[in-house]
């Protein structure tokens, strides 16, 4: 039966017959084992993070509401009272979003704005002149 003695360095009971310590890996068969203490293995401090933070998207909700509502306007530009509502919010919701960053989508929201209201302005004029024609022309006609 074998005996135990301790480690000199890490204090830590091992074989008598041991060589090398099995916990902190010293050898203790050299001379200047006793006398001097091996180093501890030094391990790395852990190193901070270095994380590059994206810089934050800005949004513009006004802006991109009044590009949505002006897109609508300008597509349903044959709905009448859809047409002005949609449009007047677009230019609304457009200039508001003009004083905000990003102002991409505002700008394009107020010049589709401006594009749907040509487009309203000469679809009522037209619808307008062919009612007033066709009511001329059924006035002429009921005169003769």
């Amino acid at each position: 039966m074998e005996g135990y003695k301790k480690c000199p360095y890490c204090g830590e009971e091992i074989p008598e017959s041991a060589t090398k310590c099995m916990y902190c890996t010293a050898w203790l068969n050299e001379p200047q084992a006793a006398t001097q203490p091996q180093p501890r293995p030094v391990q790395p401090q852990p190193q901070p993070i270095n994380v590059q933070s994206q810089p934050v998207r800005q949004k513009n909700g006004p802006g991109t509401a009044g590009l949505v509502l002006s897109i609508l306007g300008l597509v349903l530009c044959w709905v009448p009272i859809a047409n002005v509502i949609l449009w007047f919010l677009g230019f609304l919701f457009s200039f508001i979003g003009m004083f905000k960053r990003p102002k991409g989508k505002a700008i394009a929201g107020l010049v589709i704005s401006i594009v749907s209201l040509v487009v309203l302005i000469v679809l009522f004029s037209v619808l307008g002149n062919a009612l007033l024609e066709s009511d001329a022309m059924d006035e002429l006609f009921n005169y003769y």
